[in-house]
C-alpha cells in the first residue's frame, strides 16, 4: 500500500534505536597498543620521567585522557543528536497520527471498491441465473413436467456406446459375410461393419427424432411419430436387404450380382428367405436396430428440449458459484491484507511515539546505555592510566611523582530533562487516536465483507426472488 509506504518513511528518516551502537566502541587493548604504554612507561621509567615532584599529567597520561574523552564526546554526541529525533518525532505525533487516519481511509475506500467491482462482476451471472431458472420453470409449467431431466451423459459415452452396438452387430456377421468374398473374412468384416454402421447409426439417429412422440404440442407429436415410422421402414428394409443379400450369396449368386439382385428380391417377396443363415441376420439386425433406437430415444430426455432446458441452468449455476468463490476469496485476502496493514502501520506509529516519550522522559534504554558507556570511559581510562604508571614505577630507580596518584574524573553528564506532562499526554492521546481510526477502519471492512456475502445472493436465493434484488443494498455498502 503506497500510503503505508509514505507512513513507513517518515519514521525511517529517522532511524533510531535506542542501543549501545550508537555509542562509539572503547577497545582499552587496541589503546594500549597504540599508544605503547607498556613501553613508554618502561623507558620513561628508566630515565626516571615524569620528575618526582611533578605534581600534573605528564604527556602520556594526557594522550590516554584526550584518546578517551576525544570518545567520550563522539558518545555524548550520539546521544544528543538521538534525543534531538525523538524530541522532533514527538514534536510531530500529530501528523503521524493523521497520516494513519489516511491509511486507515485508503485502505476502507479500496476494498469498498473491490467490493462494489464484485457486485458489479457479479449482475450479468446472477441474471443469467434467475432468468435461465425462470425460463426451466415456465417449460415445466407448459409442457406439465413434475420430474427432474435426465442429464446427457456425454458425447463420450454416446460414442462408446455406439462403436459397441457396431462392433458386436459386426461380430456377429463378419462370418456370415465372409462366404463367397474374395478377400474372405476380412472382407466380410468389412462388409459387416458397413452395413452395422447404417444401421445403428441410422435408427440412433430416428430414435433421437422418435422422442418427439412425448411432446405436448400436436406438431412436435406428429414429428415424433413419422421419424417412428420411418424408423420402422428403415429398420425392416435395411435387414431384410441385408436377408435377401446373404440369401442369394448361399445361393451360390456372385457378389456382383448378389447385390445387383437384393432389392429386387426384397420387393419381390420380403420374407421369402430360404436360409436360416438369412433369418438369424435378419434378427441380429433387428435386435441391434431396436437397441440403437432405444440408445438414441433416451440420449438426452425423453421429453425433447428439457435436457437442453436443464443443462443451460446447470451451466448458470455454475457461472454463479465460480464467480460467487472467486469474489469471496478475493475480498477475504484483501480484508486480511488492509487489517494487517492498517495494524502494523498502527503499531509503528505506536512504538515510534512510545520510543519518543521514553527517550526524552528518561524511562527507555537509552539512558542506561548512555550511563553503561560513560562508566567504560572511566574505566578505561583509570585502567589504561594504571597500565603506564606500573610499568613506568617498575623501571624507575626514584620515587614516583605525586601525580600517579591522582585519579581523573570527567565532568559529570545531566540526562535529566523538565517533565513535560502536557506534551506527553499529548502525544499518548494522538497515539490513541491513530489506533481508534485503525479499529475504526478493521470495523467497516468487517461490516462491508459481512454485507457483501449477504448481498452475493446464493443460487436458490436468486431462484427464488427478482435479480434486482441482489443489488437493491449496493448504494448502502
Amino acid at each position: 500500500m503506497p500510503m503505508l509506504d509514505k507512513l513507513k518513511s517518515l519514521l525511517k528518516s529517522d532511524d533510531v534505536l535506542p542501543t549501545l551502537s550508537m555509542f562509539p566502541e572503547i577497545d582499552g587493548d587496541k589503546i594500549r597498543q597504540e599508544l605503547d604504554l607498556d613501553g613508554e612507561g618502561e623507558r620513561r621509567g628508566q630515565r626516571n620521567q615524569p620528575a618526582p615532584d611533578t605534581a600534573q599529567l605528564d604527556n602520556v597520561e594526557a594522550k590516554v585522557v584526550s584518546r578517551i574523552d576525544g570518545l567520550r564526546r563522539n558518545g555524548l554526541q550520539s546521544y544528543d543528536n538521538s534525543r534531538q529525533v525523538y524530541n522532533e518525532r514527538l514534536s510531530r505525533a500529530g501528523s503521524l497520527r493523521k497520516e494513519v487516519e489516511l491509511v486507515a481511509q485508503t485502505a476502507t475506500g479500496d476494498y469498498l471498491t473491490a467490493v462494489r467491482g464484485w457486485q458489479a462482476a457479479m449482475t450479468g451471472s446472477t441474471e443469467r441465473l434467475f432468468e435461465t431458472f425462470q425460463h426451466r420453470k415456465d417449460f415445466r409449467e407448459r409442457h406439465g413436467l413434475r420430474r427432474p431431466a435426465k442429464h446427457f451423459e456425454g458425447w463420450l459415452k454416446f460414442g462408446l456406446a455406439t462403436i459397441i452396438f457396431v462392433g458386436v452387430e459386426a461380430a456377429l456377421n463378419a462370418f456370415m459375410f465372409s462366404r463367397g468374398n474374395e478377400q474372405g473374412l476380412i472382407g466380410g468384416l468389412l462388409t459387416a461393419l458397413i452395413f452395422s454402421a447404417v444401421n445403428v447409426v441410422g435408427s440412433t439417429m430416428l430414435g433421437m427424432a422418435g422422442c418427439g412422440l412425448n411432446h405436448s404440442t400436436l406438431v412436435r407429436k406428429s414429428l415424433g411419430f413419422l421419424a417412428l415410422i420411418a424408423w420402422i421402414a428403415f429398420a425392416l428394409a435395411l435387414n431384410l436387404t441385408v436377408a435377401h443379400f446373404r440369401d442369394l450369396i448361399d445361393a451360390d449368386v456372385g457378389w456382383g450380382e448378389a447385390v445387383q439382385m437384393a432389392v429386387p428380391a426384397l420387393q419381390a417377396d420380403p420374407l421369402g428367405l430360404s436360409s436360416m443363415d438369412s433369418w438369424f441376420l435378419l434378427a441380429i439386425g433387428s435386435i441391434i436396430s431396436v437397441l440403437a433406437f432405444l440408445k438414441g430415444w433416451h440420449t438426452f430426455d425423453p421429453f425433447p428440449g428439457y435436457s437442453l432446458v436443464e443443462h443451460d441452468l446447470l451451466l448458470a449455476r455454475n457461472e454463479h458459484q465460480d464467480h460467487f468463490d472467486q469474489a469471496i476469496q478475493e475480498l477475504t485476502d484483501k480484508r486480511e491484507q488492509a487489517i494487517d496493514e492498517l495494524r502494523d502501520a498502527d503499531q509503528q506509529v505506536r512504538d515510534g511515539i512510545s520510543q519518543a516519550i521514553d527517550a526524552l522522559y528518561g524511562h527507555s534504554t537509552l539512558n542506561s546505555h548512555l550511563q553503561t558507556f560513560l562508566g567504560q570511559c572511566d574505566t578505561q581510562l583509570t585502567h589504561l592510566l594504571a597500565v603506564y604508571r606500573d610499568a613506568n614505577i617498575s623501571a624507575r630507580t626514584e620515587p614516583a611523582p605525586p601525580s600517579f596518584k591522582m585519579s581523573h574524573a570527567f565532568p559529570a553528564f545531566r540526562t535529566d530533562l523538565p517533565a513535560d506532562d502536557g506534551r506527553r499526554k499529548t502525544a499518548e492521546a494522538e497515539a490513541e487516536k491513530a489506533s481508534e481510526a485503525v479499529e475504526a477502519a478493521i470495523g467497516l471492512i468487517f461490516k462491508s465483507f459481512s454485507e457483501a456475502v449477504v448481498e452475493f445472493k446464493l443460487p436458490d436465493e436468486i431462484q427464488k426472488g427478482s435479480p434486482a434484488a441482489t443489488t437493491r443494498t449496493e448504494g448502502a455498502v
